[in-house]
């Protein structure tokens, strides 16, 4: 249920982001800019043919007032407030300057909405003074159906609300397919008049206007008693939704099916790496070849301190090794047999041997020592290493699925999702559903020992240690164990029920099924003819945060080191398609 809750989390994290363009589609946070130039005139000759393309030509007399300006900017909206599903995208553009042709960049932003004419070069300046500019565009099916009794439309903003610059004197002309109707034209945002459209009841329309404040439209509706020719580039959905789905309906199905697939091939990798628990019959002994640790690594495919401290307290159970207590906060550890101690030990237990260096020697871990710590976290990580590779050496266990790419696939795959989502790379967010619908699925991969599984002897052997495990830690009621005569069997299983995290458990069995306190192994020290019960937890944990100090010690040590260094049928101003504006560089 947790995983299941994670992956939730995880793809409602990934959709939040990739949504976030379309919630912020209108909001903006750049401060207003100042605006040097002034357009002293503004002509723009528009003209409507029969399939209702626009083709324009803009002519503008821009006032330089100093020295330091590269041209000047004129960006178009291909989002329609009249028209949620209409793109209108300009192209063939050319541009000139005082009658030569002047280079020009098209640039892509604001999620692919705006289309942006970057006009002029990096390293040439304009001269101060009046300088023209011309610039032709078309622009495909920018008639619509009428919503005000006339089959057909045309509703434009001749001079678009972005012009950073005030606007002197604006001519303005438009050519249409057939004889105009209800001419309306509004000046400013919002608004529903100021100005006025010579031209009702012709195919010419023209409008003039002076003293144009910045960012102030000048739009036209006009009705025409035509059929409605083809409209140009339509999508079933709002322009807000363009940076998340993209402008192709294909595209989009595509994409969700490919995310389909990588979800579908995620799941196929977690169901390889996926195993089923084998049945655990009760055992009254533990499997023989194997010691506390390895048989704890085979159950639950980790590994850790409480391994290790199992490991080291196996043995001292067995007589390899004396455990010595020389204050609350240390810990002794001396190899007291040499070579015969450890022979009849697992290889994981044998590892114990490197702590104290050789037959005769010690090893005191200190809770404030840099150099205990170092050697434990040295001698820790060489555990969990060894444990790991016996368990494939000897056949128990095997890689499973893509092995450690498995893991490698899945938290790229999230880093991906993340990157195409938020940067919103491809001007189309829902392609983050691929890498993220892959790593959802696969999620799994990124379990403990999920890049292994067990083989048929290593299930086998699982079984029987499960089966063990069961006896040390279910309750008398459930399994009984006959302590009458094998007492010495409850401290011989302590470090077992240590590696399986159940010793409280195994010391409750004892005390349910004989009525009197569990003994105290002699191994203990500073324990001996305790009878509390609870002093199994009470050496572990002394034993664990020993360690952890000394290693906290020396990687505190380390870390100081290493610092220092609109739509319907209404009409206002700014509505209509024809959005944009520009500015100067």
């Amino acid at each position: 249920m947790r995983r299941v809750v994670g992956v939730v989390v995880w793809l409602a994290v990934v959709v939040g982001t990739m949504l976030w363009p379309a919630v912020s589609y209108n909001w903006t946070f750049a401060p207003t800019t100042y605006e040097e130039t002034t357009i002293r005139n503004y002509d723009a000759d528009f003209t409507v043919d029969a399939d209702g393309d626009l083709h324009a030509v803009e002519t503008l007399t821009v006032d330089f007032p100093g020295y330091g300006k590269h041209g000047i900017f004129r960006f178009f909206d291909e989002a329609d407030q009249s028209q949620t599903n209409a793109r209108r995208v300009p192209h063939d553009f050319s541009v000139t300057l005082d009658g030569s042709p002047e280079p020009y960049e098209v640039l892509d932003d604001n999620n692919g909405r705006i289309t942006n004419l970057k006009i002029g070069s990096a390293d040439v300046l304009i001269d101060a003074g009046l300088h023209t500019y011309v610039i032709t565009y078309s622009i495909d099916g920018v008639l619509e159906k009428g919503t005000t009794g006339q089959r057909t439309q045309f509703y434009w903003n001749l001079i678009p609300g972005g012009w950073l610059q005030a606007i002197d004197n604006a001519h303005l002309t438009v050519h249409l397919p057939t004889e105009a109707s209800g001419v309306q034209c509004a000046r400013g945002s919002g608004q529903t008049g100021g100005c006025t459209a010579e031209g009702d009841g012709t195919d010419t329309l023209t409008v003039d206007a002076t003293d144009l404040l910045a960012n102030t439209p000048v739009t036209v509706k006009v009705g025409l008693d035509m059929a409605t020719p083809e409209r140009g580039t339509t999508v079933p959905w709002a322009a807000r939704f363009d940076p998340v789905l993209g402008r192709s309906p294909t595209n989009a199905l595509i994409v969700l099916l490919l995310a389909a697939a990588a979800g579908m091939f995620g799941l196929w990798q977690a169901r390889k790496v996926k195993e089923k628990t084998p049945p655990f019959p009760l055992q009254y002994a533990p499997p023989d070849g194997v010691g506390p640790a390895q048989a704890a690594y085979l159950l639950t495919e980790r590994t850790g301190k409480k391994a290790f401290v199992a490991s080291v307290m196996q043995a001292a159970a067995k007589g390899a090794v004396t455990l010595e207590r020389p204050s609350d906060k240390s810990w002794t550890v001396t190899d007291t047999q040499g070579p015969q101690g450890w022979a009849g030990l697992d290889s994981v237990t044998q590892r114990v041997a490197r702590l104290t260096g050789g037959p005769g020697l010690a090893f005191t871990a200190s809770s404030s020592s840099v150099s205990a710590g170092e050697k434990l976290k040295t001698e820790l990580a060489g555990f969990e290493a060894a444990t790991r590779s016996w368990a494939k050496e000897s056949g128990n266990m095997q890689s499973a699925g893509l092995g450690c790419l498995g893991g490698l696939f899945v938290i790229g795959g999230g880093i991906l999702a993340l990157a195409i989502a938020g940067g919103n790379l491809f001007d189309m967010g829902l392609i983050a559903l691929i890498p993220a619908a892959l790593a959802a699925g696969a999620g799994p991969v990124l379990a403990t020992g999920a890049n292994t599984k067990r083989t048929a002897q290593g299930r086998e052997l699982w079984s029987k240690v499960g089966g063990f495990k069961r006896v040390l830690s279910t309750p008398s009621s459930q399994s009984r164990f006959d302590f009458s005569g094998r007492r010495e069997l409850y401290t011989a299983y302590i470090p077992w029920a240590v590696a399986f995290d159940c010793a409280d458990e195994w010391a409750a069995k004892y005390r349910a099924e004989t009525g009197q306190e569990p003994p105290v192994p002699t191994y203990f020290p500073g324990y001996t003819g305790d009878h509390t019960g609870n002093y199994t937890d009470q050496m572990v944990n002394s034993f664990s945060n020993t360690v952890d100090g000394a290693i906290s010690s020396y990687q505190a040590t380390q870390s100081s080191s290493s610092s220092g260094g609109g739509g319907g049928g209404g009409f206002s101003g700014g509505g209509g398609g024809g959005g944009g504006g520009g500015g100067s560089w």
